[in-house]
């Protein structure tokens, strides 16, 4: 069984998103008349990606609140310490962030800051220039491969929705961003905050159409530890942790079964990486229409095992 953490960006996937056959030119975005405030520029933000998704004949993205939250704690943090890096000075990492938020899909995140280490005071109201924006956006769609996971996090087809935090320092132009993607295409039973090392967890949920349940990881990375904004602009990419154990539903080898009921699933398993404490990262896998047996995230979500 083929195991994919990304789907082709671009891809017309059938039944699920589907692709724009007519081929003509997507309308210019109108750029708003003076300064806009941090919703109205969440707004046009939220427009110049869905204009570059229409231009590939992509379904557009909503906003998320809980996402857009996720983003704001990270582009806050950048903005005040002048790095650009998907890991926070506390050693947060972006799926995390939203999980903590309140988040229970899947959630990958664009950033863009500063990389000159300094500590600045964040602007309490700031007004962002359309511009700005745009230089940002545009500089995420410029990249070229294989240096271009910006590009096709925009362009990733099955993403529905997005969170956008933006941050300011006084008396500076220059905007950052933080971009959260979600794939929204399930809902799942709650998990707790803390846990104990081998303590057992129940993990279910139910799955929405499309998308066919394919399976459930368990993964483990480090405890949290401050990270300098040296150290992290020395950082690009963020790689997804992989499961050190995946559970299939009976009929595949599998060490203990899911149990599925049509939509619905539901099993228990030892939060157990060889007795280590850390942060433990509950991932639901699923099959979108059109990709034969690739296996995707659509659920990531983290605890703190002591």
């Amino acid at each position: 069984m083929v195991i994919a953490r990304w789907l082709a960006a671009g891809a017309c996937l059938l039944g699920l998103l589907g692709c724009d056959k007519r081929g003509g030119a997507v309308q210019p975005l109108p750029r708003p008349a003076g300064p806009l405030d941090l919703d109205a520029a969440r707004e046009y933000v939220l427009a110049l990606v869905n204009r570059d998704r229409a231009e590939l004949g992509l379904e557009p993205v909503e906003r998320d609140e809980v996402a857009e939250r996720a983003g704001q704690r990270h582009v806050d943090d950048m903005a005040q310490h002048g790095y650009t890096a998907h890991w926070g000075t506390d050693g947060s990492v972006p799926e995390q962030r939203y999980t903590e938020a309140g988040g229970e899909h899947f959630v990958q995140e664009n950033a863009m800051c500063f990389f000159d280490e300094k500590p600045r005071e964040l602007d309490p109201h700031p007004l962002f220039e359309a511009v700005e924006l745009e230089k940002i956006e545009l500089a995420f769609m410029s990249e070229k491969p294989p240096n271009d996971g910006h590009k096709r996090n925009i362009i990733k087809p099955v993403h529905n929705r997005i969170g956008i935090g933006l941050a300011k320092p006084i008396g500076l132009k220059q905007p950052c961003m933080a971009q959260e993607f979600v794939d929204a295409y399930g809902s799942y039973g709650g998990i707790p905050k803390q846990a104990r090392k081998r303590q057992n967890l129940k993990i279910e949920g139910e799955i929405h159409d499309p998308v066919e349940f394919g399976g459930v990881g368990v993964g483990r990375i480090e405890p949290m530890q401050p990270i300098s904004a040296k150290q992290l602009n020395t950082t690009s990419t963020y790689k997804v942790p992989e499961p050190y154990v995946l559970y299939f539903p009976a009929g595949f080898k599998t060490p203990k079964p899911v149990t599925v009921n049509g939509k619905q699933f539901s099993i228990e398993v030892p939060l157990d990486d060889g007795g280590q404490a850390g942060r433990y990262q509950v991932s639901v896998w699923g099959k979108y229409p059109g990709a034969g047996d690739e296996l995707v995230m659509i659920s990531l979500r983290t605890l703190v095992v002591r």
